[in-house]
């Protein structure tokens, strides 16, 4: 007989502890084991999590779990392992060894859960690999990063249709706290989720209190969260923009005798985990952090989130100040607001929605520039030059090659030592001398020009591997050097940053879709207006908030914000 809820329960005291479920997780789970498809929109500390981990130790099968941050699989899957469930992850930051292990366990049914980023699904081996194995479910958390109208667009997401079919089309559940009724429409779409169940918890969290304070400057600003954190009520999390901003506010707080410590990206691996670890124990009181903390932490008694300014969208300003409060204790989100600090996400929408003038103009310079170059010679691109020469913001032109990459028009390369790109300039009395002879510098062109089907003529990447045996071999930059001081042949291993694809075709060949550009850029500034509403607003706070995710608000006062109170 298929598994039932009665079962479902069983399997939530035995793994987890608990002993009831909330009715959102009851219908999704219930929805999972009838093999429904399943979209959940459930808030910050709501338990989305246990809407595919029981069903996956239920199931006759693997889960496979699309998550979108290395960090928010490990705390993950070393929570499940902690636990005893058979759990595993497999990411960049591991070994070959550990990422070979791990796939041998998804395939040979020793874990139950794989964790994976939807990247590495897309390329690579790892799908071939899965599409042996009986997979039950796919589970598709942080959702919203689908959409391309959410708050933390990643591309891959959107090929999750072509992973879909090759592991057998499994029944799919898509989970995201934040999401407007558009971009839940877009999830269903972009999943292929067929006739779903959903499910929407409500965005309301009655226990937490938001407020706005104005500040006037730098200084008042530091002054204000200096006084907010002294009079806090346990462990605090401060949010700000930059790296830069988060270090900045980690020493002003110390100086105001506030212990605090700094988390950002840039920091390196190991201080990260030990600032996270102490925060979690509760050594670590106060933690200053850019979005790169927080997402699948679950530490329940944070009883403070400030955000230093203003986010660029109101679904990433309430995801991180529903970090507080997830145990259900009273707990403050404070958001410290000038009318100026709208100046940094205006940038930032700038830089990654350019104007198409500009890509244009980017465009036609580099193609000005590989003009000058020997024929079939890389056109790399020096952004920083460019810059320089359109008197445009490097920002920007880094959001218009972006642009370009994605139409294919500017490739990315990552550098790669099996290649070399070669381009012989020995005139025809000169080759016939080679050919003549034989020498090595003879073997060598032969075998460059059958390895790129006599393209080294006007210039070709070649594949190392592609020559015969001993070839490749160390000895080759000297043998290819050589030969270019005798004017034989020109030759460059590429290196890591972009290049034109062709320096030849129009930029109107590669078929830009501009309106969807233009869209996203609208879109963009329609977000950040929502969260400058909410912070300029005159009305309940929780009444702007929850409106903007589309849940009905019938009070005016909910008694509780600093407008109401």
């Amino acid at each position: 007989m298929p598994p039932t809820l009665d079962d479902a329960l069983v399997t939530l005291q035995r793994w987890f502890g608990y002993s009831t479920l909330r009715p959102p997780q009851r219908r999704a789970i219930s929805a999972v084991l009838a093999r429904r498809d399943v979209l959940v929109v459930m808030p910050t500390g709501g338990g989305k999590s246990l809407c595919f981990q029981v069903p996956a130790m239920m199931l006759d099968g693997l889960t496979i779990v699309l998550s979108p941050l290395v960090s928010l699989m490990k705390d993950q899957v070393d929570t499940l392992v902690r636990k005893g469930m058979p759990a595993v992850g497999l990411h960049g930051g591991m070994t070959p060894g550990q990422q070979a292990d791990a796939i041998a366990q998804a395939i040979n049914g020793s874990a139950r859960m794989l964790y994976v980023a939807p990247e590495r699904l897309v390329v690579g081996s790892t799908l071939r690999a899965l599409a042996r194995v009986n997979v039950a479910l796919l589970a598709v958390d942080e959702a919203h990063c689908i959409s391309e109208w959410g708050h933390e667009f990643r591309p891959a997401y959107r090929e999750l249709q072509s992973i879909r079919g090759p592991l057998g089309s499994p029944p799919t559940i898509a989970l995201t706290a934040t999401a407007t009724p558009a971009v839940r429409d877009d999830i269903a779409a972009v999943c292929g989720l067929r006739n779903p169940v959903r499910i929407s918890a409500g965005f309301d969290r009655p226990n937490l209190r938001y407020a706005v304070h104005r500040v006037k400057g730098p200084r008042d600003r530091d002054r204000r969260l200096a006084e907010l954190i002294r009079t806090r009520a346990g462990p605090s999390v401060v949010y700000a923009q930059t790296r830069s901003r988060v270090e900045r506010v980690a020493r002003r707080l110390v100086d105001f005798g506030v212990p605090a410590v700094p988390y950002h990206a840039g920091q390196e691996a190991g201080l990260r985990r030990e600032t996270q670890d102490a925060f979690m124990r509760g050594a670590v009181e106060v933690i200053v952090a850019t979005s790169a903390f927080g997402m699948g932490v679950d530490k329940p008694n944070v009883r403070l989130v400030v955000h230093d300014a203003i986010s660029s969208t109101l679904e990433s300003y309430y995801q991180e100040a529903g970090r507080a409060g997830r145990d259900g204790l009273a707990s403050k989100c404070v958001l410290l607001y000038a009318p100026y600090d709208r100046r940094s996400p205006e940038y930032f929408i700038a830089a990654t929605s350019p104007p198409r003038d500009l890509v244009e103009r980017v465009y036609f310079a580099a193609r000005r520039e590989a003009e000058a170059l020997l024929p079939g010679c890389p056109a790399w691109i020096d952004a920083g030059a460019l810059a320089r020469r359109l008197k445009a913001p490097p920002a920007q032109i880094s959001g218009a090659l972006s642009l370009l990459v994605r139409a294919g028009a500017v490739v990315e390369e990552r550098g790669d030592t099996n290649r070399i790109w070669v381009r012989l300039i020995a005139t025809d009395q000169r080759l016939s001398a080679l050919r003549d002879s034989a020498s090595f510098d003879r073997h060598l062109v032969r075998e460059l020009w059958r390895a790129s089907r006599g393209a080294i003529r006007t210039g070709a990447m070649v594949d190392v591997a592609a020559l015969q045996p001993g070839l490749g071999g160390v000895g080759l930059a000297s043998a290819l050097d050589a030969m270019m001081r005798d004017a034989i042949l020109v030759w460059e291993r590429p290196h890591a940053g972009t290049r034109l694809t062709d320096s030849a075709r129009s930029l109107e060949s590669w078929g830009i879709d501009w309106a969807g550009a233009a869209a996203r850029r609208k879109a963009s500034e329609a977000r950040l207006a929502a969260m400058i509403r909410y912070a300029e607003s005159r009305g309940c706070r929780r009444r702007v908030l929850l409106g903007y995710f589309g849940d009905v608000v019938e009070s005016q006062n909910c008694g509780a914000c600093d407008r109401c109170r």
